[in-house]
């Protein structure tokens, strides 16, 4: 039964402790939340980063390889793939990259639409359903000023014109998965740099065959990408289709052969009909040679028979006189008929005008009333519009009136409602506030009955006490007694006497017990009384705050009421007013009609006007198609009249002329005999023209074999294609993503760890400085007969409930809104993610920290118990003796002490007394600051790097790509072109070949710079080193490698790199570390890169400067450049730096959180600290008030601590961040990027600030605690 009240006590006292100290438990419960959320949510971020891209990339069925092949790939090639064990899907697809834009040229990468792969996410419109449709990249489209119904022109390279169509209309905007972030890649056209991406229907290529296949792994939803796991499934995959790739390529290039030689054997047959058609030629001018040696031979023997032609002329001359009079006759009756036709022609086209006249003016009348007509139309259809959405406009807001009205009866009713239970409510507060004041009424004086039964239980225990003594002495005499009656010295009627005197001593003291017990019965049924009346004052503050409340809430009802009746006015209003414009539309409904039966009738006879315009129309065409027949007839007959006429004429001449030309004949016999020289002169010039000619075919036909031949060249020169398989990695951003996750994940391996060591040292502490401020307690309850287990359970239930508590609300605040926030600050960057969050419960971190936790609360919490109750009762309940005060080090020093004033000199002393506290709070203000400072150093770490690399350290604004198979010719032309651009500061020749350097059993890839001009080079690079600022110069003493890459292969100036170069390797010296942040590169001048790999330089690559006025034109300039055959691409400074920034802006809100998060640890250490020194130092602070002291002055002797150890905390805690930032710096860097390692001094002082203005806070709350110190607490007895 004892063990039951005991047990009940323990609990009952175990709840009140917890109420009594509220502040300490809930400081508990905050640090250890603190703790474990940061912990467990950082540590969480980074699997939560993973699964969130993953689960957006297994919704969008993103490919896992690319297949792109040199000379296209097949149908062939595709079943190929897909018949690979472990392919889901295989698809082929095309892609071009095009330019648009008129002023400024933009680079569009123009992609097929897939069906299975890589699906597209439309934000606005539709994808494409026919040819000239697109869909467009949503980013672009913002920045270019593109909506749905633009249109885009685009320009392909001449000499790779892929798209059937140049002319697209924009029917949907939106994302695709081959793009997560703003970073579109690079390309050969344009500026070198792709701005953006568009999709179109397959059958808008031009194309045979596929410019590259997409393939689908069997099993990735079953891994998680950025794993290993998914990395060895996407491996093994790559390596079995690159099993087929030697097989198909073999194919490809066969069939490619074979199409080509058919080409080259119809080239071959071509010439040969060539051939065979230029010897016909010649024979043909062969044959025409001798044909003019015949008709020589036969002019001769023309010339004799003109002679004979001659006689005869004369005849015929006479016979041509009579037929000439016969001709003249028939010509005069002819001219008498044209007249006459004439007349009547004029006559006819005289009234066809008149007729075309009246005509044109019916036909102007019926346009001018269709065109009215028309505009009557449009304006009918607009009202007929506006009326229909009017009438739309009208029912919908009815819907909406009904909608509210309802609305507003239900919370008519609800706050109706609401009055009548909140009335019912006070009514019964009101009663239960009557009772509990009765009830305390009836307990007024239970504290004066515990007193006086607590003075009868202690007269009661001094009765026992003596009657005890009683029958101690009695059965000392009874026992003497009996010894001397055995010994016979006394008789058994003396004996009884001392028995009888023996039993009534018992008796008194069983009277004794039996009155201790009553009293004690007494004092448990006062103290029960005191709880009780306890708990109903309790009850009726809390009856009392819950009538207040309900006051409070009638008010609101009203209010709210009377709102609502407003609201009731409104909607009536408004149901007069839509049946005023009901009433409008009707009207205009009415008129509306009348307006389209006007519009009806117009129509008819505008319609029975264009039939009797078109038949008359008609009808005169007819007419005037006669007529035109009948003046062409009359036109015919005359020109035959006229043609008689001038035949007539002709024969009169011939006539005349006849004698004339017999006599000249003797003549032009003797010049045909001329004549015939001069052909025979002529033919020898044919001759030789033929001679010419039969070369000139000759060369033509050996230049066509030489095309062929050449064709045969170019033929065996083709190589065997190959597949370049590349996986998401070769994505841009891709791998960038995994990046930023695994430095969420490093960040989360130290940073949270330091933060989570500060809470749990503070917990530590505060559970400890409680068992030892209740050494009087735990004595009172080991006096009382408690078991050590019973009393250590009340601190160890204490503990571990503040603990799993702030546990449980750690893990459940912290791995949901960290993971959030950090997965939506880097969502700005990879939107495509953002809106896939998977966010879930890592539970080996929660149970880690959650473990940590109970093990440093719990521990401690056991190991003072244990300390404590080593002890005698006696001992703990008197209070530890105080720490003997020593001369502290600034006594020693009197120029200084003196001059100190009491308050500080027993502040001083205060502090170095208790060392425990001094470290305790100097580490937990450290730590904090330090955390704090980590945050903002990151920050500007991060910050710092992309002007460190390529503002101070490489100054150029762009790397020209070139073309390695670009003739020399255009190579030379791009030069002169560079030389004679007045834009440029100048430019420099480099030749910048990707390596890599051994790094144990990984390759570490690196990029060796050599330039061609080291003077130019000092203007595009600047060597120096990070610490001391010294400028280096690239000399032919070695290599400059950068800090990185020297730092990744533990390399120092003097020693040797190692570089491979087609699987040999080869050595150089280190002459300088040089300061490098982004990249990894290996500095040599062109005699150094001869010495070492025993070969020139070749200066394939270019980087150039622009002058500071035209920066803003580098784009323009670029493009300019991209326009020489010899450029491959640019790669432009600015569009890096761009790049880099986005990538690393994103881990702003990460420092962010770790900045609040540390400012709150900070706030939570101070505070508890603070409570715990002002709790224990309670006696010393209640009798400095009693000396005299007022509240303010209290607050600076106790404040002027927590002053004095801020400073020191921030102190300490500049030199443990700066340490602590180098650490996680170097931890978090990536191998590619080296982070600045520089805090800025206003980081210093936002730190500083931050932690004072929290020193601040608390010191007000401790403050107020403080005032409220009871000064008769320092007159109590200690013991």
């Amino acid at each position: 039964m004892v063990g039951k009240r005991r047990k009940k006590a323990l609990h009952k006292d175990f709840w009140q402790e917890i109420r009594k100290s509220r502040a300490r438990f809930i400081s508990i419960f905050c640090i250890v939340a603190l703790g474990v959320a940061f912990f467990s949510g950082i540590q969480a971020s980074s699997p939560d980063m993973r699964l969130s891209g993953d689960d957006y990339y297994n919704e969008v069925q993103l490919m896992d390889l690319k297949i792109v092949g040199t000379l296209g790939l097949t149908e062939d090639d595709i079943e190929a793939v897909r018949a690979v064990d472990g392919v889901e899907s295989a698809e082929g697809a095309y892609c071009t990259d095009v330019i648009c834009g008129e002023e400024r040229q933009k680079v569009l990468h123009i992609e097929s639409v897939n069906q299975n792969v890589n699906q597209l996410t439309v934000t606005e419109g539709r994808l494409p359903q026919k040819s000239g449709e697109c869909f467009l990249d949503s980013a672009f489209a913002s920045g270019q000023g593109y909506e749905i119904g633009s249109t885009i022109k685009m320009r392909q390279d001449k000499d790779s014109r892929l798209l059937n169509t140049e002319t697209y209309t924009v029917v949907g905007l939106g994302k695709s998965p081959l793009y997560i972030s703003f970073n579109r890649g690079n390309t050969t056209v344009g500026s070198g740099e792709v701005n953006g991406f568009a999709y179109v229907l397959p059958e808008d290529f031009d194309q045979e065959v596929f410019t590259q296949i997409y393939i689908l792994a069997h099993g990735t939803d079953k891994v998680i990408s950025y794993t290993d796991a998914y990395d060895n499934l996407v491996e093994s995959l790559q390596e079995r289709v690159e099993g087929i790739e030697k097989e198909r390529c073999q194919l490809r290039y066969n069939e490619i052969m074979s199409e080509a030689q058919d080409k080259i054997a119809d080239a071959e047959k071509e010439l040969a009909d060539g051939r065979k058609e230029a010897d016909k030629e010649l024979a043909d001018a062969s044959k025409k040679l001798s044909d003019g040696e015949k008709e020589i031979r036969d002019g001769k023997k023309e010339l004799e028979d003109g002679r004979k032609k001659l006689a005869d002329a004369k005849e015929e001359l006479a016979d041509g006189k009579k037929q000439l009079e016969d001709a003249r006759a028939q010509l005069a009756d002819g001219r008498t008929q044209i007249s006459s036709a004439r007349e009547q022609a004029a006559d006819g086209q005289a009234q066809l005008e008149t007729a075309q006249e009246k005509l044109d003016d019916g036909w102007s009348q019926y346009n001018a009333g269709k065109k009215q007509y028309e505009e009557g139309k449009a304006e009918f259809d607009k009202a007929k519009q506006q009326i229909e959405a009017g009438k739309q406009k009208i029912a919908d807001g009815r819907a909406g009136l009904e909608q509210k009205q309802k609305e507003l009866t239900d919370g008519i009713a609800q706050v109706t409602s609401g009055q009548t239970a909140v009335d019912a409510q006070i009514t019964q507060l009101e009663g239960q506030i009557a009772q509990i004041q009765a009830g305390l009424e009836q307990l007024a004086g239970v504290e004066e009955q515990l007193g006086a039964a607590q003075a009868a239980k202690e007269q009661a225990l001094g009765a026992v006490q003596a009657a005890q003594q009683n029958v101690n002495s009695a059965q000392a005499a009874y026992d003497e007694a009996q010894q001397k009656a055995e010994a016979g010295e006394l008789s058994e009627e003396e004996l009884a006497v001392y028995e009888q005197a023996l039993n009534e001593a018992q008796g008194q003291l069983s009277a004794a017990d039996s009155a201790l017990n009553e009293a004690q019965a007494a004092v448990d049924a006062c103290q029960q009384a005191v709880s009780q009346k306890a708990e109903l004052e309790n009850k009726l503050s809390a009856a009392q705050a819950g009538l207040s409340q309900a006051q409070s809430s009638k008010t609101e009802l009203a209010a709210a009421l009377e709102s609502l009746k407003a609201g009731q006015t409104t909607i009536d209003q408004s149901r007069t007013q839509m049946d005023s414009e009901s009433a409008k539309l009707a009207a205009g409904e009415k008129e509306l009609a009348s307006n389209e039966k006007t519009l009806t009738a117009s129509r008819k006879k505008l319609d029975a006007s264009l039939q009797k315009l078109q038949s008359g129309q008609a009808e005169l065409d007819a007419n005037r198609a006669r007529l035109e027949a009948a003046q062409a007839e009359i036109a015919a007959n005359e020109q035959k009249l006229s043609s008689g006429e001038a035949e007539i004429a002709a024969n009169e001449k011939k006539l005349s002329d006849g004698e004339k030309e017999i006599r000249e004949n003797e003549q032009k016999l003797k010049d045909s005999e001329k004549k015939l020289k001069d052909a025979e002169k002529e033919l020898e010039d044919g001759k030789k023209e033929y001679q010419d000619g039969k070369k000139e075919a000759e060369d033509e036909i050996r230049d066509g074999e030489q095309k062929i031949n050449d064709a045969k060249e170019e033929l065996n020169d083709i190589k065997e294609p190959e597949w370049i398989i590349t996986d998401r990695n070769s994505l841009p951003e891709y791998s960038d993503y995994g990046d930023n996750a695994d430095r969420i994940k490093s960040i989360g391996e130290v940073f949270p760890v330091i933060f989570f060591l500060v809470a749990a040292l503070i917990s530590l502490t505060t559970m400890t400085r409680m068992v030892e401020e209740q050494r009087t307690q735990i004595g009172t309850m080991k006096a009382l007969g408690y078991k050590k287990m019973d009393i250590a359970s009340k601190y160890l239930n204490y503990a571990f409930l503040a603990t799993a508590g702030g546990s449980v609300a750690g893990i459940l605040i912290g791995e949901k809104m960290l993971p959030y926030i950090i997965i939506k600050a880097y969502g700005m960057m990879y939107h495509n993610v953002s809106n896939n969050l998977q966010i879930h419960y890592e539970w080996k971190y929660a149970l880690t920290a959650s473990i940590a936790a109970l093990i440093c609360t719990v521990g401690a919490t056991i190991i003072s118990c244990r300390q404590a109750l080593a002890e005698t009762p006696a001992a703990l309940m008197r209070p530890p003796a105080p720490k003997e005060g020593k001369q502290i080090f600034l006594e020693r020093i009197p120029i200084l002490w003196k001059h100190l004033n009491f308050t500080w000199k027993s502040s001083l002393r205060n502090l170095f007394r208790y060392k425990k506290r001094l470290f305790m709070t100097v580490f937990g203000i450290a730590g904090s600051m330090a955390l704090m400072l980590v945050g903002y150093g990151i920050q500007d770490s991060i910050s710092d790097i992309v002007n460190l690399q390529y503002k101070n350290l490489q100054h150029y604004d762009g790397t020209i790509i070139a073309d390695d198979d670009a003739a020399e010719t255009d190579k030379k032309a791009l030069i002169k072109e560079l030389d004679q651009n007045s834009k440029l500061d100048h430019y420099t020749k480099i030749q910048l070949s990707k390596l890599t350097a051994p790094n144990g059993k990984a390759n570490l890839s690196v990029y060796v710079y050599v330039p061609e001009n080291l003077k130019n080079f000092q203007k595009d690079v600047t060597l120096r080193n990070r610490i001391t600022k010294e400028q280096y110069e690239l000399t032919d003493e070695g290599a400059a490698v950068s800090e990185k890459t020297a730092a990744l292969l533990d390399l120092k100036a003097g020693d040797e790199l190692i570089l491979k170069k087609d699987d040999r390797e080869y050595r150089t010296k280190i002459a300088v570390i040089t300061e490098n942040y982004a990249g990894h590169y290996v500095y040599m001048t062109p005699k150094v890169y001869e010495d070492v790999f025993g070969e020139e330089p070749d200066y394939e690559d270019i980087v150039f400067l622009v002058r500071d006025e035209y920066k803003d034109q580098t784009e323009e300039i670029g493009q300019k450049i991209m326009e020489s055959p010899a450029v491959l691409s640019i790669s432009y400074t600015a569009s890096t730096m761009e790049m880099v920034n986005r990538m690393l802006s994103t881990l702003g809100i990460v420092v962010v959180v770790l900045i609040v998060s540390a400012g709150m640890l900070a706030f939570v250490v101070l505070y508890n600290l603070n409570n715990i020194n002002i709790t224990e130092r309670q006696r010393e602070l209640a009798t400095l008030k009693v000396l005299g002291f007022f509240d303010k002055e209290v607050s600076q002797y106790v404040l002027r601590e927590n002053i004095i150890l801020t400073a020191v905390g921030i102190l300490f805690g500049a030199v443990f961040g700066i340490g602590l930032h180098r650490y996680i710096i170097v931890t978090v860097e990536v191998d590619a990027v080296m982070f600045g390692r520089n805090i800025r001094p206003v980081s210093f002082v936002y730190c500083a600030l931050l932690t004072c203005v929290f020193s601040a806070i608390v010191n007000l709350f401790m403050h107020k605690k403080l005032k409220k110190i009871n000064m008769v607490e320092s007159l109590k007895s200690v013991e």
